[in-house]
């Protein structure tokens, strides 16, 4: 995985002559899209909590907004969240016969605040046509819940980077990556998890894009001194449309 990361980083500053002004792909703004999620959690004292699960699941649904400038200096921005996924998958377990599907049993949940959605604000330290490389900073709420059955939210802001590059007249690639620090939370005197997100993004000047975000807590103190671990990945299929 790392030597495909290399490869990729290393492709966006190779010159392209086919390919055109980002902002002809940044031109639409309001996202749509549906997720496929999956969670995995482990625990390092297996002998107390007797874990190492994952699941995988549908979440229908979900939306967001970005804006961003290939200029100089240009300003970016981005607002979203995964909960709302969530709840089309939970909803769908509680109208099921199947009362296996109904929640997250037996996996810790890692997921967003949805009333607080995910902001990230950034600037371009490089500007250029079809390449981008932008700064800035993302403030994210958090929430967990697992087993044994501790509830947590998770205050968080950090840097994030990403850098943009055009290879043909329709296609472009994002890659994004930024640690997060907690700085307010609902469990007190526990320490904080490590926390880092990741973003790997196909899209298109007609709208069409292809994500996968990666969302890591390392760590995390579930409340009676186990150290539990989380990951989260989101596969995004969906359209941007300017509104």
């Amino acid at each position: 995985m790392k030597k495909i990361i290399v490869i990729i980083l290393c492709s966006l500053f190779v010159g392209n002559i086919y390919s055109q002004s980002l902002d002809d792909f940044y031109g639409k703004s309001f996202e749509l899209y549906t997720p496929f999620s999956g969670m995995s959690s482990i625990s390092k004292t297996r002998d107390s909590l007797g874990f190492d699960k994952s699941m995988n699941f549908w979440g229908v649904f979900n939306l967001g907004t970005t804006f961003s400038k290939s200029n100089q200096w240009g300003i970016s921005f981005y607002c979203g969240e995964r909960q709302l996924g969530d709840m089309f998958f939970l909803l769908k377990g509680i109208v099921a016969k199947n009362s296996k599907k109904k929640d997250f049993r037996g996996v810790y949940y890692l997921s967003d605040f949805g009333f607080l959605p995910n902001l990230r604000l950034g600037l371009n330290v490089i500007g250029k046509d079809n390449f981008v490389l932008n700064v800035g900073i993302n403030n994210s709420y958090y929430i967990t819940n697992g087993i044994p059955a501790v509830k947590n939210d998770w205050l968080s802001a950090g840097p994030n980077i990403y850098a943009d590059k055009a290879f043909t007249d329709w296609l472009a690639l994002r890659l994004s990556t930024g640690p997060m620090f907690a700085y307010a939370s609902g469990q007190k005197g526990k320490g904080k998890p490590g926390i880092w997100e990741h973003k790997i993004e196909v899209f298109t000047k007609y709208g069409l894009f292809a994500a996968l975000d990666l969302l890591r807590f390392s760590k995390l103190n579930d409340g009676n001194g186990n150290e539990v671990k989380i990951r989260r990945y989101d596969l995004k299929l969906g359209i941007r449309v300017t509104i």
